[in-house]
């Protein structure tokens, strides 16, 4: 195994441990918003209802979680055979460009999310990863 796949596997160990945490967040944001059923917040001047906002947000850290964990798992079995890497090097293309978009959707509305930058640089790492152990293929 060369120095490429173990760095691989290290990471994609990461993501998976990541994945694994943004999706107990999300489910703990979804179960956790029925306790604030009747509560409402204000987002620039309307009231919303926090249920549904925490269920919003929690939602989308679970689909986020799920891919994390889906390019983590592919991760691995890439670090393993390197002629396996190929959907594991387009799916971290696809969320590189998928996290810069966000990224820079909060950026412009004025808002920093660390999650989000720390997601793109783990794929950004990945995709770098792959690229060496695809050249080994």
């Amino acid at each position: 195994m060369s120095g490429s796949q173990k760095a691989l596997k290290v990471v994609s160990l990461l993501l998976i441990i990541y994945a694994v945490v943004m999706t107990a967040f999300g489910i703990f944001l979804v179960a956790g918003g029925s306790f604030l059923a009747g509560e409402t917040i204000d987002v620039n001047g309307t009231a919303e209802a926090a249920n549904v906002m925490a269920a919003a947000l929690g939602g989308g850290t679970i689909v986020g979680g799920i891919v994390d964990l889906v390019i983590g798992l592919l991760g691995l079995r890439g670090a393993k055979n390197p002629r396996k890497v190929g959907p594991f090097f387009v799916l971290c293309i696809i969320g590189l460009v998928l996290g810069l978009v966000g990224l820079g959707m909060s950026l412009a509305q004025g808002t920093f999310d660390l999650w989000s930058l720390v997601s793109v640089v783990i794929v950004a790492v990945c995709l770098y990863l792959s690229a060496q152990v695809k050249k080994q293929a």
